[in-house]
């Protein structure tokens, strides 16, 4: 089965095989469920549509009957989705965890709030939050450096009569073993003007001078060293921050190093998923896609960890990488 790569790292090898023996035969096993889910969804939603109607024009509540056909349309319409979103559950993660399972990696589709997350939130790196949603936990090992991705849906819901819930963060985190200790904490953000003084990390950070005027602009940083600050925010690892956040169409970039770790939030939204549940499921292009994300996470860890080694001469390439 022809499938098109986005690059000819090892990891891809043979993957076009992969594909044929062992992910085809998934998508043909589930085209079926997802025809039925797709129909049935419709079908409710006619069904809730008619069922309004009739609530509104014959329901025995007089002026009530309006809220009773609201309310009966929006149950149905509940119960539609909810059987849509089952099925696509299990394909998603079905095909996320064979992808996964390839590569030599361990994937959970569902999980509760994971242990890292305090981090993220004493990094100040997180906003606050009430409602949270988790998925999509992948860890691996990439030249010798364990990582953990997974995305996250937060929100925060107002109290009161006219409260109202809104999405704060919605995109990946992503932690990796950086190969160095560190004797204190650093954090980066993207430079929000007159309101850096209310993202500042916390009561044991100063603020950290960058010395390029290229990345002053760009960049806010703290730390609790300044010396070791100035060492790990060198112009080459600001240039492939900056990268990072151009490469994911603006993501909001937010980064710290702590206890010999790499933290990353990126505001990317929903991005290691099956695609539309409305065309069917039977050629590769679900899998292209899903493999492109997993390329941008090898290119995210190798632009880290190969600083060391100084600069990347052509190996991270934003346009390369989007033309893909």
């Amino acid at each position: 089965m022809d499938i098109n790569l986005p690059s000819e790292r090892k990891e891809f090898r043979d993957f076009g095989a992969y594909y044929a023996s062992d992910i085809q035969p998934f998508f043909t096993q589930w085209e079926d469920a997802r025809q039925k889910a797709v129909l049935q969804m419709a079908l409710t939603g006619i069904g809730a549509v008619l069922l309004a109607a009739a609530a509104f024009k014959f329901g025995p509540f007089g002026e009530k009957n309006i809220q009773l056909s609201v309310f009966v349309g929006v149950a149905g319409f509940a119960a539609a989705m909810w059987r849509l979103n089952k099925t696509r559950g299990s394909i998603s993660g079905g095909l996320l965890e064979r992808v996964c399972a390839r590569l030599g990696f361990s994937y959970r589709a569902g999980l509760t709030r994971p242990s890292y997350c305090a981090d993220f939130d004493r990094l100040s790196l997180l906003p606050s939050f009430n409602r949270e949603h988790w998925e999509d936990e992948v860890r691996g090992e990439r030249d010798g450096a364990e990582f953990v991705l997974c995305e996250s849906h937060l929100k925060y819901k107002t109290s009161g009569k006219n409260s109202s819930t809104r999405t704060v963060f919605h995109g990946q985190l992503l932690v990796i073993d950086y190969h160095k200790k560190f004797l204190g904490e650093t954090v980066v953000k993207r430079d929000a003007g007159m309101f850096n003084r209310f993202i500042k990390p916390g009561k044991g950070f100063q603020q950290v001078g960058i010395a390029s005027p290229k990345f002053e602009k760009i960049f806010e940083a703290w730390s609790t060293d300044q010396v070791e600050a100035r060492e790990l925010l060198d112009p080459v690892v600001l240039e492939r921050f900056e990268e990072l956040d151009r490469l994911f169409d603006g993501a909001k970039l937010r980064a710290a190093f702590s206890g010999g770790r790499l933290y990353l939030a990126l505001e990317t939204g929903d991005k290691l998923n099956m695609g539309s549940m409305f065309k069917p499921i039977k050629g590769p292009e679900r899998v292209e896609m899903i493999l492109k994300e997993f390329d941008l996470i090898f290119d995210l860890v190798d632009v880290l960890l190969k600083r060391v080694d100084g600069r990347l001469d052509g190996a991270f390439s934003v346009d390369a990488i989007r033309s893909a």
